[in-house]
């Protein structure tokens, strides 16, 4: 495979040598451009199984004629047409390094920005929305700070990506306005002049129209006829608009950088040193840091849930008797109103398709399988939303630091840094935002062993199923509480040994990294941020994961209407063999009834879909009555909450995991290994459970 070869450029004072000796180490040399006293660095990086070569070029604030250094970087990119350039823009002054930027997209397609000092960013309260910036300049836009090495594998990631052409890029053309009709003119008087065609030809236009003395005396040897052109519609520019092309030219480019800044750089307000240090001493106090961190997650976890799904303060009504609030809470949180919504589009759309004769199995198809599919997917939407603004809000205001800094101890017990406990936390309500959360997490193994460990945490579907065999085995609270305890601890339990296993295993010589982490001033946090933050994440979900979690619901939900004679009740549907032929493995946990493996079966797709499940099969519509029948004993019971709570989770968080991990084999890994361990736990469980009852 032939070497590719990445160009720095950036103005002064970017950072951009910093990012190149921090890239390339020690595999570096030093020489001169030809025919120039300016000096020339080169370095060579290795990603994956790829050589490639790093030219530093020399720090300019634009690429005119004006110095040597300027006329190297664009002959650089003109005639040696590195595969990429990764133009270095410094957050900390976002105007001034953006001029160059603007240049460079003029001269190639082939670009990454490269936003460096993000940390120094972050404590004064400066944010940048990369994902908007990459649609305004159609390029790929990556957070990063070279001091730090933050974000570094990520920028070679996406540069190789675009050297590669897995990344497509479109820069945006600068329109100059009443310049472009001048432009177009001198474009085709170029035409003719073959003899500098290896320069953009608007590109080129656009730089006589500047005044670049070096391409003049580059017409004047090769293409002389050109320059009387040039000089005559020079001077139209100047009689007809009233200024010179040069202050058009540059004021547009300023006019554009002005509007980015305006919509993609937000700059908060930060705090007084004498209110952080008073803070800090209570926050990072030794005995208060932790319980207060523990709170103010649990706080955060308990709003961002009951907004979204109503739990758990459902529960805690029914607990005080008031199913009527209970209810109202179910009902009016935003997955309950997005349910009622899809509800009604399901249910117009089966009598249109029946009143216009469709088929039957049409009907049932769009508005169950279609319809019903799209409703699962962005019923995860509104949550990864309201998840993503409760996180943002603790990473903006300088929370999430504090929170990292005083549970690192605790977290380093199962291998893991602070930073990774607010991501873990997320997983008692949802694993998909708990997974999308680790990459605040900058170590590669870390986040790897984060993302496998974290289905093992039982999110509020899995323990909606816990609660409801709870409640089917016994009416007595007490006993409840500790069904579902013990649940907890038993999952939570084999998450501490799985990463052990893992550590020990899969990631042999991983240690949990050091936490190097600066705590910033607290900042106010600012709705626009937050919202830039939240909708980019929940956005993100929506275009990885949505199509496929769409056609997987689709199939299920085709496997458990039909079967080998057509549409069927449970009874004759494929899902109904497929639950016999598992019947025998799940007899090792007294699981072997095809009815409790048709309710596994549908909870791969929704986890509450295992009580439905067992609702359909067992013909009953009381959910505690369905599954009263099916699990009659407590050893029966547990063996079933235990492998709901660990076995294979839903189809959203896999197909997340696989958009984060890019590993089909990890992905494999993961559903093989948390199968194995929920049987294995819920046939000891059970076991051990018979030999008590």
């Amino acid at each position: 495979m032939p070497e590719l070869v990445f160009a720095l450029a950036g103005s002064p004072n970017v950072g951009k040598s910093t990012l190149f000796n921090v890239l390339t180490g020690k595999k570096q040399h030093v020489g001169n451009w030809p025919g120039k006293t300016i000096e020339r660095y080169e370095g060579f990086i290795d990603f994956e199984g790829n050589r490639i070569r790093v030219v530093d070029l020399p720090g300019t604030y634009s690429l005119g004629a004006v110095s040597d250094e300027e006329i190297v970087a664009r002959e650089f990119i003109v005639k040696e047409k590195p595969d990429v350039v990764i133009v270095i823009v410094n957050m900390l002054e976002f105007q001034p390094s953006m001029y160059l930027a603007l240049q460079v997209l003029e001269l190639t397609g082939k670009v990454v920005i490269a936003l460096n000092k993000a940390d120094a960013a972050l404590k004064r309260g400066i944010h940048i929305r990369a994902s908007r910036l990459s649609r305004e300049l159609g390029v790929p836009v990556v957070e990063i700070s070279a001091l730090k090495r933050m974000g570094l594998r990520e920028l070679v990631k996406v540069a190789y990506d675009v050297a590669r052409g897995r990344i497509r890029t479109s820069p945006r053309r600068v329109e100059y306005g009443a310049l472009e009709y001048y432009i177009r003119d001198l474009k085709r008087a170029l035409e003719d002049c073959k003899e500098v065609g290896e320069y953009p030809s608007r590109w080129l236009a656009i730089r006589l129209l500047e005044g670049d003395k070096e391409l003049e005396e580059l017409l004047k040897k090769r293409c002389s006829s050109v320059l009387e052109d040039v000089a005559n519609i020079r001077r139209r520019v100047e009689e007809e608009l009233g200024s010179s092309p040069e202050i058009l030219v540059i004021g547009r480019r300023y006019e554009i950088i002005s509007r980015l800044y305006r919509d993609c750089v937000a700059v908060e307000e930060i705090s007084a040193p004498s209110f952080t240090e008073k803070v800090d001493g209570v926050l990072l106090h030794p005995v208060y840091g932790p319980l207060l961190s523990l709170v103010m997650l649990i706080s955060t976890l308990v709003a961002v849930f009951s907004v979204n799904t109503g739990f758990p303060l459902n529960v805690v009504f029914e607990v005080l008797g008031r199913e009527d609030l209970a209810s109202f809470v179910e009902d009016n949180s935003l997955t309950g109103l997005l349910g009622m919504a899809f509800d009604v589009a399901a249910s117009i759309a089966y009598s249109s398709l029946l009143s216009l004769e469709a088929p039957r199995w049409l009907a049932e198809l769009v508005s169950d399988g279609v319809i019903g599919g799209v409703g699962g997917v962005l019923s995860f939407f509104p949550l990864i939303l309201t998840v993503y603004i409760a996180f943002g809000f603790l990473e903006d205001s300088g929370l999430f630091a504090r929170i990292a800094v005083v549970t690192d101890r605790l977290a380093r017990k199962v291998g893991l840094s602070g930073k990774a406990v607010l991501p873990l936390i997320l997983g008692f309500g949802c694993n998909v935002p708990s997974i999308l959360g680790t990459r605040v997490l900058e170590e590669e193994k870390e986040r790897l062993l984060a993302m496998l460990i974290d289905p093992l945490i039982p999110c509020q579907a899995r323990l909606f199923v816990i609660l409801v065999v709870a409640s089917a085995v016994t009416h007595n609270y007490m006993v409840q509480a500790l069904f579902v305890f013990s649940v907890y601890a038993v999952s939570l339990l084999l998450l501490v040994t799985v990463s052990f296993l893992l550590r020990a295993s899969v990631l042999k010589g991983y240690e949990p990294p050091d936490l190097l982490i600066e705590l910033p001033p607290y900042h106010r946090p600012s709705f626009r941020v937050l919202s830039w933050y939240a909708w980019d994440h929940g956005v993100h979900f929506l275009k990885k994961a949505g199509v496929v979690i769409l056609s997987l619901s689709i199939v299920m939900w085709f496997l458990v209407n039909y079967g080998p004679a057509g549409a069927a009740a449970p009874s004759g549907s494929f899902a109904y063999f497929l639950g016999l032929a598992l019947a025998p493995l799940g007899s090792l946990a007294g699981l072997g009834d095809w009815r409790i493996m048709f309710a596994f079966e549908a909870g791969f797709v929704a986890k509450e879909g295992m009580i439905s499940a067992l609702m359909i099969a067992s013909q009953s519509p009381n959910p505690l009555a369905a599954v009263g029948s099916v699990l009659s004993s407590v050893p029966q019971a547990a063996a079933f909450a235990i492998a709901a709570a660990i076995y294979t989770p839903c189809i959203p968080t896999l197909i997340v995991f696989y958009s984060e991990s890019k590993s089909l084999k990890l992905t494999f890994f993961m559903v093989a290994y948390e199968l194995l361990l929920a049987f294995a736990a819920a046939a000891l469980s059970y076991h051990f459970l018979e030999l008590l009852f």
